[in-house]
């Protein structure tokens, strides 16, 4: 962008100026979808669980840096626990290790590497990587806060006389 431009040039002061209002452009863009998305994920649920992730050490690798910046996770997360306390809904952040390697139906440990997008484990549960990962997160996040997996949710009794118990 500054090529041809010498050091203190009016032109060269014009291309930074310009380079910098692109970049302001993009920040408030990850601000405003972060704004937009937050008060719908907390809005329709009673408790909402996610990854406390350490985006700082995880900027630190070229090839991710710029889709990891670009989703803007820190900020989305901030107001995730903003709205949160408004709404008056709880937010938890939940330690990421092992999140998407647990089994969530059985806890065992099952070793993939990123590139492997499905859980199979030696129990029989087959899911989607980042499914299983949701899972192991909300029941993290259910812990964290003392709720009982058991107790979430409430029985009905349907049209037919059986006892339902909705969950989630």
């Amino acid at each position: 962008m500054f090529q041809g431009k010498k050091k203190g040039s009016g032109n060269r002061k014009k291309a930074i100026n310009k380079l910098g209002r692109k970049h302001l452009k993009v920040t408030r863009q990850r601000q405003d979808f972060a704004i937009k998305t937050a008060p719908g994920a907390v809005k329709s649920n009673d408790f909402v669980a996610y990854e406390e992730l350490q985006v700082k050490n995880m900027v630190k690798n070229h090839k991710l840096a710029k889709s990891i910046s670009d989703a803007a996770w820190s900020q989305f997360a901030q107001w995730l626990e903003y709205v949160g306390k408004v709404y008056g809904k709880t937010i938890c952040a939940v330690a990421p290790q092992y999140t998407s390697q647990e089994c969530s139906n059985c806890s065992s440990l099952v070793k993939k590497t990123l590139s492997t997008r499905t859980h199979i484990c030696d129990c029989g549960t087959v899911l989607d990587r980042d499914h299983n990962a949701a899972l192991n997160i909300w029941a993290k996040g259910l812990k964290q806060v003392g709720i009982n997996l058991n107790t979430v949710g409430h029985t009905e009794i349907n049209a037919c006389g059986q006892t339902v118990r909705i969950v989630g």
